[in-house]
């Protein structure tokens, strides 16, 4: 099993990601998707997707992103994040977050990401876009 695969498979239990029904769709090197639905555990008191789900998810789907790019011995944790949330997702929708790495150098990362309400019938609105900076830190075997 890879570094990366590791780290994915160790996010996915943590059980706030467990109760949000988080999975991996795509990834790719500085790349990727997570997706997870709007439900019980995900909505608002409005019945909407809730605002601090998005932030919390974004910047796990920016994590995955940056470790598709990190050596074994390096880790990424958060050091900055911006989301701004551009309209509501209803519930029983499906959101998916897609992440990239823009620059990655020695002591800094810079993701980007945006996250979609997709419906059955294959469509998607953009509801959030956000940023995330992240220190990566060397020398730190898991």
């Amino acid at each position: 099993m890879s570094h990366f695969d590791a780290t994915r498979d160790e996010v996915l239990a943590l059980p706030f990601h467990r109760a949000c029904e988080l999975t991996v769709a795509h990834t790719d090197t500085g790349v990727c998707h997570t997706r997870f639905p709007v439900n019980g555990f995900t909505r608002n008191p409005a019945g909407v997707l809730h605002g601090g789900i998005v932030y919390a998810l974004l910047d796990v789907t920016c994590f995955l992103a940056v470790m598709t790019q990190l050596a074994d011995d390096q880790h990424a944790v958060t050091i900055e994040t911006h989301t701004s949330v551009l309209r509501a997702a209803n519930d029983g929708e499906q959101i998916e977050i897609r992440a990239r790495v823009d620059r990655l150098g020695r002591t800094l990362a810079a993701m980007r990401a945006e996250v979609f309400a997709c419906g059955e019938d294959g469509s998607e609105r953009l509801i959030a876009t956000g940023s995330v900076t992240k220190a990566v830190l060397s020398g730190r075997k898991r």
